[in-house]
């Protein structure tokens, strides 16, 4: 059980360990007074499994205390998470078009990828989300853990491989749950923002009874807030919110084309077929009368296409942030039996449901084989859209989509001790998670039975003939007729990890400077994950993602740790793990895959150097690596649909020496599809990582950490994506690129056939489909320095004061995809710094607390880096009429007079130059305040303001991003200033 050691300690730190630690308040009350010497109680800190009665160990570890979390206005653990100032990595936004996992919350540390820090919840593994980040990795959720239930978060970066295993490259996230807590305590809380919308409420109830032989602590939770879309923010709702230096030529001269509410479209000339007069009005203000004006920037002559219904706010109905109504709930208990053993249970469970949009549903009349389709009446070839509106379908949930998801963990154990000082521990559990994707669609054959009728023939050509119903195009329809033909696709996935292990801990004996201290532990682990996409995906209607793959694999570990004091001021540790994962067996596949094993062996070494009372100074030296992802290995393939630049085409055709390879020329611009799978034959990713700093503690009640880190990971998996593909097979094939430069092969001629062996094409050449994957290709080395600092200040007449910061500066980023590419510093590519800070105030039954993060600036979208990734370039600020000219280090912003054939060049800019653009958008500050007031010995009200000066991705745009929603919108959201009330009631 708990063990004493006697060790010097100043008041700051034995306060930490306080605050840390609330169940061990009589004895760091005492080390915090005037006696130089007192015993404290030894507890498992986050990177080691040997209990020690130091807070700091050799490598940091950042703790977020419950209390703090609330302090500074923060209602989830994943809302203070994204503040860690070690979170440096960005993660898809909410808004994000294409996102896999609308419904989850991602943490990137050290920019080192979301599926590279490990998640523990009470020191085990939980399962992962089952849908794959990005279509491609597995990672953990981090929005689903109940605040409620929460005692402390313990946050260690850097590799721990050699104590946990696993995707502990970037670090080890440790969410310690309440135990043996006594009381019960009610809090209601409710909020919205100020610039309308994002109501929020949250009401939870935790709590704990003990006995003489047990205990039992429980808590629930109920947290709501609703997404927010872009008709609650009317600076983001509609494309010509973008800023106007981001327009481009047609759009400067003619505005943007408006956005397809309702269209016919003869295919033959390219015209709009005007709607009847009034009928973009019947549609309830969604629609307006607009007409498609294009421009051809050669010619300079603007041309009408027709008339059509625009929509009035085309992405009214598409998510900004995104909200959920989520349920959860923990129980934890023990009981002690007569001979100082202890069993233990605790199950936790999670239920969410939440609504999300980036493409409402929508009917398009085209026949498959020819893109369009004859109609009878007219005998014209035509081509129907037709985006649905609320009143048509039922209501505005219809034009959303929903995630309910559930998880729950349950584990239970034994623990003793045996020979006096040895405690061990004994447990097993298993952890589950669902999600069920719905998305509303429409079903392409129904929609063609409703507007079309029967097909009633065929022309000689081979095109579908129809008669129109133009009654029913014309004209809203009613919900009853949508259900005729609107569905809903279901996709489920699962995820799932059973676990056992048993480990010890203790002294060895007492060696020459003090005890010598063991852990060991094993572990057994079988995880898997199942992905079940509607299987009318792609048959009778088209979904924005389909992931499909599935699996199981077994995990055997085995680790041991010592801690030896070399001198009374000097103690070394070390670790070493043995770690090794196969057994593999795919789900619905008829391949056969042979994916071996993988074998791992990890350690890692620290020292502590206690010169003064007051001052730690510290390093450490750790191995690790990151099995390759379930779903890297069994994904199965996976279609999306891709328009893009065929470039190969674009090359042998000529037309990249007219620069005529993009939208318009439908030879080489057009609609593919794009598989992605899995490679199973992939090994694990391998890193080290290392720290050196100091803890010290400068005088009563103020301390300071400073420590500097690296971390370099080798055989990284990455993705070779569709655009790499498709240069790479113009490369192989052509030796150039479509801006007219030399290709180079970046891994020779095993690449080129992996390469082609990727392309499929017909008959004519045209692309068909592309298969991307992974592979071990990329090496990635960051570096960069942590600094904190903690003071408190006690008053007589103004109270008592507590003030706190972090700041964390990415010093270096490199990363290389091929061994034989160039390897400049990235640094200046993502974000670089961020520094959270706060102040807290309390003095009789009043308190305070102002807290404020600082998110550094990111690189501006036209902020371009030149081809051969051998310097920061930058992009090319566009010309007075919107023309960008080309980034290419040899143009250099200049547009030439003629084009590489020798003719004279068209473009009105042709010989002129404009400036390389090297903007960053932000830095980012929030501020939260709060106050409360305690109104009697059991009841206290708080009241919060966050982001009070309202920092919101609609105030902060791209001055070039052009693209929904204008902003960098992975670091900054749409809410803006939000307020709330809370009543907190204890008894």
């Amino acid at each position: 059980m708990a063990q004493s050691h006697r060790y010097r300690r100043n008041v700051l730190s034995s306060a930490l360990l306080l605050a840390m630690l609330p169940t061990l308040s009589v004895a760091a009350q005492e080390a915090a007074s005037s006696e130089p010497t007192k015993e404290l109680d030894t507890v498992t800190v986050t990177g080691s499994r040997i209990k020690r009665a130091q807070v700091e160990g050799p490598a940091p570890v950042n703790v977020i205390t419950a209390d703090q979390i609330k302090k500074e206005g923060f209602v989830t653990v994943y809302d203070v998470l994204t503040t860690l100032t070690e979170a440096t990595g960005t993660v898809e936004a909410d808004s994000q078009w294409g996102s896999h996992t609308p419904n989850a919350s991602g943490l990137n540390l050290r920019g080192m990828g979301p599926n590279r820090t490990l998640l523990l919840v009470n020191g085990r593994r939980v399962a992962d989300y089952p849908l794959p980040y990005g279509g491609e990795t597995n990672f953990s959720n981090y929005s689903n853990i109940p605040a409620a239930a929460v005692e402390r978060v313990e946050v260690l970066t850097g590799g721990a491989s050699a104590i946990y295993g696993s995707d502990a490259i970037a670090g080890v996230v440790n969410v310690i749950l309440k135990t043996n807590y006594d009381g019960d305590e009610f809090r209601i809380r409710g909020g919205s923002s100020t610039e309308g919308g994002r109501d929020t409420w949250d009401l939870s109830w935790a709590g704990g009874k003990t006995g003489q032989q047990w205990s039992v602590t429980y808590a629930l939770q109920y947290n709501k807030r609703d997404p927010l879309f872009g008709r609650d923010r009317p600076a983001m709702d509609d494309s010509d919110d973008a800023p106007y230096s981001s327009w481009n030529t047609e759009q400067r001269k003619v505005g943007f084309r408006p956005t397809v509410g309702l269209a016919l479209i003869d295919a033959g000339s390219g015209m709009r077929l005007a709607p009847p007069t009034g009928t973009c009005e019947k549609f309830g203000g969604e629609y307006y009368t607009a007409d498609r004006l294009t421009y051809n920037y050669a010619t300079d002559t603007i041309n009408n296409t027709g008339r059509l219904c625009g929509m009035s706010a085309d992405y009214a109905n598409w998510l900004l942030t995104g909200g959920a109504e989520n349920l959860s709930g923990n129980l934890y208990g023990t009981w002690d039996f007569a001979n100082g053993m202890q069993a233990w249970s605790n199950i936790a469970v999670y239920h969410s449901e939440a609504l999300w949009s980036t493409s409402p549903p929508s009917v398009y009349l085209v026949d498959d084989a020819n893109g369009y389709f004859i109609d009878q009446q007219s005998g014209s070839p035509l081509i129907g859209s037709r985006q649905l509106t609320a009143n048509e379908v039922g209501g505005m949930d219809k034009l959303r989509n929903t995630n309910r998801e559930l998880s729950w963990d349950w584990s239970a154990g034994l623990r003793g001790s045996f020979a006096d000082r040895f405690d061990w521990n004994a447990s097993v559990g298993r952890s589950y998670y669902r999600v069920e994707e719905r998305q509303n669609v429409v079903d392409e054959q129904k929609s063609y039975d409703y507007f079309l009728g029967p097909r009633l023939g065929t022309t000689a050509d081979g095109e579908a003939i129809y008669d129109l119903n133009e009654e029913r195009w014309w004209n809203p329809i009613t919900p009853a007729a949508y259900g005729q033909f609107g569905t809903v696709a279901v996709n489920k996935a699962a995820s799932w990890v059973n676990q056992a292990s048993f480990d010890v801990t203790g002294d060895l004996f007492e060696g020459w400077a003090g005890p010598i201290a063991f852990a060991a532990v094993v572990e057994a682990a079988q995880q898997g994950y199942k992905l079940n996409p509607d299987a009318r995906a792609g048959i009778d209607f088209d979904l924005q993602n389909v992931d499909r793959g599935g699996g199981e694999r077994t995990r055997y570990s085995a680790g041991v740790e010592f801690q030896v004091p070399l001198l009374t001021s000097l103690t070394a540790t070390a670790a070493a793990r043995y770690d090794r994962y196969g057994s593999y067996k795919a789900f619905n596949s008829a391949d056969t895959l042979d994916i071996g094993s993988q074998k791992e062996t990890t350690w890692n070494f620290g020292l502590e150097w206690r010169p003064l009372d007051n001052l730690l100074v510290r390093g450490s030296y750790a191995t690790s690596f990151h099995a390759p992802d379930m779903h890297y290995l069994l994904g199965q393939p996976s279609t999306a649909a891709e328009t893009s630049t065929d470039q190969l085409r674009c090359i042998q055709s000529g037309a990249y020496l007219v620069n005529n390879c993009g939208v318009g020329n439908t030879d080489v611009w057009y609609q593919f599809d794009v598989n992605r799978r899995g490679t199973p034959l992939l090994k694990s990713e391998t890193g080290d990582s290392w720290t050196v700093g100091f803890v010290w503690d400068v005088m009563q009640n103020l301390s300071f950490t400073a420590d500097y880190w690296a971390i370099s990971l080798d055989d990284m998996i990455v993705d070779v994506g569709s655009e790499e593909i498709l240069t790479s097979e113009a490369g192989c094939l052509t030796g150039k690129k479509i801006n007219n430069t030399t290709w180079t092969n970046p891994a020779g001629e095993a690449y080129c056939a992996g390469i082609l062996a990727r392309v499929n094409r017909d008959s004519e050449g045209r692309l068909v489909s592309i298969e991307r994957g992974p592979f071990n290709l990329a090496n990635r080395e960051v570096k960069g320095i942590d600094v904190s600092g903690r003071y408190r200040l006690d008053t007589d007449n103004w109270g008592d004061f507590q003030f706190g910061f972090n700041y964390t500066n990415q010093l270096s980023t490199k990363e290389q995809k091929y061994d034989n590419d160039p390897n400049p510093e990235r640094r200046d590519r993502d974000l670089r710094s961020k520094l959270r800070a706060s102040v807290a105030w309390q003095r009789g039954n009043w308190n305070a607390n102002v807290y404020a993060d600082r998110v550094g600036s990111v690189p501006g979208v036209r902020y371009h880096w030149n081809a051969a990734d051998t310097s920061t370039t930058g992009g090319c600020l566009p010309f007075a009429d919107g023309y960008v000219p080309s980034d290419s280090p040899g143009l250099n912003c200049h547009e030439p007079a003629t084009l590489p054939n020798g003719q004279p060049n068209p473009n009105p800019n042709a010989g002129q130059s404009t400036k390389r653009y090297f903007g960053r958008v932000g830095p980012f500050i929030t501020w939260n305040f709060n106050v409360g007031y305690r109104i009697s010995e059991h009841a206290k009200l708080n009241f919060y303001v966050n982001n009070a000066f309202n920092a919101a991705s609609w105030n902060h745009k791209d001055p070039y991003k052009l693209d929904y929603d204008f902003a960098p919108t992975r670091l900054l959201s749409a809410v803006g200033r939000e307020v709330a009330m809370e009543y907190v009631f204890t008894f």
